[in-house]
């Protein structure tokens, strides 16, 4: 009977002693607590908001489409902004776009600077444009013009073409469908160094 009562007082002592430790707690926190420093304030971003709010981009855009023939072709970028004024168009930075060519061939693209307009369904890629074959040949230009419904690839300035025992410099080149067949051209002062593999 003595061990009933000597639990009963300590379980009524817990029940005092535990709020009143629970409040001496919190009452510490309140009492001792500093003034917000607004300067002491982690920096978040070092951006400006209103530029944000104004400027509208896509980070990490992602476009996908399929050919009149059926070929499909994907292109990524860093950054995509709409042209101001020009609602079908705009631009895009750090372009990467991979396009079919056949069931196993396909060609992958890359350019620092883009311009899409979606209205004429081309891509204007600009600033040191690299186009790389799957069978190993690889094409460099200033700038290159990428339609967005056929097979139609156009380099208005000088490129050179680099691959297995070739090199080629030419003014222009395009790539382009004629009668269900690839029609590939080099215009331009076309120079070749071939050196067959021995």
């Amino acid at each position: 009977m003595a061990i009933e009562n000597r639990y009963s007082t300590l379980i009524s002592w817990i029940k005092i002693v535990l709020p009143l430790i629970a409040l001496g707690l919190l009452s510490t926190l309140f009492l001792f607590s500093r003034t917000p420093d607004p300067d002491a304030a982690i920096p978040f971003a070092d951006v400006d908001v209103t530029e944000l709010a104004r400027e509208q981009r896509l980070s990490n855009p992602r476009f996908a489409g399929t050919l009149e023939d059926g070929r499909r072709i994907q292109m990524t970028a860093d950054v995509a902004t709409p042209v101001p004024g020009t609602p079908n168009q705009l631009t895009a930075d750090n372009i990467e776009a991979r396009l079919e060519i056949s069931g196993v061939d396909f060609l992958l693209l890359n350019a620092r600077s883009s311009l899409i307009d979606l209205g004429a369904s081309v891509a204007a890629l600009s600033q040191d444009v690299r186009l790389t074959s799957s069978n190993g040949y690889r094409l460099s230009s200033d700038m290159m013009t990428v339609a967005l419904t056929a097979l139609d690839l156009q380099s208005p300035g000088p490129v050179v073409v680099n691959g297995p025992g070739l090199t080629l410099t030419g003014g222009s080149m395009s790539l382009t469908m004629e009668d269900s067949a690839q029609v590939l051209r080099f215009t331009g002062g076309v120079r070749v160094l071939y050196d067959p593999p021995t």
